[in-house]
């Protein structure tokens, strides 16, 4: 699979910025439709601008980082240890 170079590209289509994010263009038009990605119709093209996949992964990155990153063996832990406590009432 060829990574598609984003530095160079204003806007690309949504099969192309599906590609890029690692999703469906079904959650391309998702995002298009609450606002998340910006586009443009260009004729009969839609456009999703790069600025706008590279912000949105910004607020992404930035949303994650204010919440506990569990690991599944870290939930598997917890789920054991209150399995037990139930157990032990």
């Amino acid at each position: 699979m060829k990574l598609y170079d984003t530095t160079k590209a204003l806007a690309v289509s949504p099969g192309k910025a599906a590609e890029i994010l690692g999703c469906g263009r079904t959650r391309i038009y998702h995002l298009l439709h609450l606002g998340e990605l910006i586009s443009y119709r260009d004729g009969a093209a839609r456009r999703v601008l790069t600025s706008s996949i590279h912000d949105y992964v910004q607020r992404q990155i930035e949303a994650q980082a204010h919440c506990p990153q569990w690991s599944s063996t870290t939930k598997a832990t917890e789920a054991r240890k209150s399995k037990r406590d139930l157990k032990g009432t």
